[in-house]
C-alpha cells in the first residue's frame, strides 16, 4: 500500500471540489484578497475553476504512479 498516493489521491479530491466550487461561479475570499483575482466576474471565476480541476488530474496521475509503483 503506498502512503504517498493515498495522500495525493485524497489531495487531489479537495483540489478537484474546490474547482468545482470555483467552476459554480462562487468566490473564495481567502483569493480575493490577491490583486489579480480581486475583480473577477463570474466568467472569470469559471475560467479558474476550470484550470484548478485541470490541476487536480495531474494530482491523480501522480497518484496512480504512486500507486504503481508502491512509493
Amino acid at each position: 500500500m503506498s502512503y504517498f498516493g493515498v495522500l495525493m489521491l485524497i489531495f487531489g479530491v479537495s483540489v478537484l471540489l474546490v474547482g468545482l466550487y470555483m467552476y459554480s461561479g462562487h468566490k473564495l475570499n481567502i483569493m480575493t484578497s490577491r490583486a489579480s483575482f480581486r475583480n473577477l466576474d463570474s466568467e472569470g471565476w469559471k475560467q479558474v475553476g476550470k484550470w484548478t480541476m485541470l490541476t487536480s488530474l495531474l494530482i491523480f496521475l501522480i497518484a496512480l504512479i504512486a500507486f504503481i509503483f508502491k512509493f
